[in-house]
């Protein structure tokens, strides 16, 4: 079973219990987390050949959770996130050594390139069960909203002794998506107003981009291109929070 199915079924059951059980005051709380940002299918590929590979690699991920806690058991949330993930340049150049190796025998290739960006803003709903009464929770999450996602702007060159070079630009890219959201993870209440947190999330995206800029001096032409990409990260974050009231 995939990863967000096992998420999804979770979060499923642990939002079903009855917002009317064992009713608390309401609450409303904040966190900070940060972590680590995993890329999964697509954003995570590497092959040159096809363009909606990401070659995107493990990088940070930090979010601000918020909401109002409606009892014991269910939340409404908030989850405010962004994450950092650098292009993986030495497997695309090792990918222009392999691919390229009889039309170019000779030539050295370089990479250069920034990193890959995501922010969004996702609403939903946080179910949560007590472990320890009143101390140690385990919580599901599931969410939805929209991720803004940019690309780095790609510089390849091809070198070689006594020839000239050869250079290929791709632009930087944006695109705004829908974005899916399920997490689970623990909650520990340090002090009536403080807790700490622990969740690992399956966030999902699928944006589309227009117009997309690649000049290729070998072809002598600027063209554009436009595809979709299933821009998908496990994000594993550690968090600090607080009840505001």
């Amino acid at each position: 079973m995939k990863p967000y199915n096992i998420l999804l079924a979770i979060t499923g059951l642990m939002l079903i219990i009855p917002i009317c059980s064992t009713a608390q005051e309401g609450e409303v709380y904040v966190s900070l987390a940060a972590g680590v940002s995993i890329p999964v299918s697509d954003y995570a590929a590497s092959d040159f050949c096809q363009e909606r590979s990401g070659f995107a690699m493990p990088g940070a991920n930090f979010s601000i959770n918020f909401g109002y806690r409606l009892n014991e058991y269910v939340s409404l949330t908030g989850l405010l996130s962004g994450s950092v993930n650098r292009y993986n340049y030495i497997k695309l150049q090792d990918w222009f050594t392999e691919n390229k190796s009889e039309e170019f025998p000779d030539k050295r290739w370089l990479v250069e390139s920034k990193n890959w960006g995501l922010g969004g803003l996702m609403l939903g709903a946080t179910g949560s069960l007590p472990l320890v009464t009143n101390k140690l929770f385990v919580e599901a999450r599931a969410l939805g909203g929209f991720t803004y996602v940019y690309s780095p702007e790609l510089k390849i060159t091809g070198m070689e002794d006594g020839e000239e070079d050869l250079f290929m630009r791709i632009d930087q890219y944006s695109a705004l998506s829908w974005a899916l959201d399920f997490g689970a993870g623990f909650r520990y209440k340090r002090t009536r107003k403080q807790y700490f947190t622990i969740y690992a999330d399956y966030l999902m995206a699928h944006p589309n981009y227009e117009n997309v800029k690649v000049l290729d001096n070998d072809i002598g032409i600027i063209r554009e291109e436009s595809f979709s990409q299933k821009v998908n990260t496990v994000n594993i974050t550690f968090g600090l929070g607080y009840i505001i009231d």
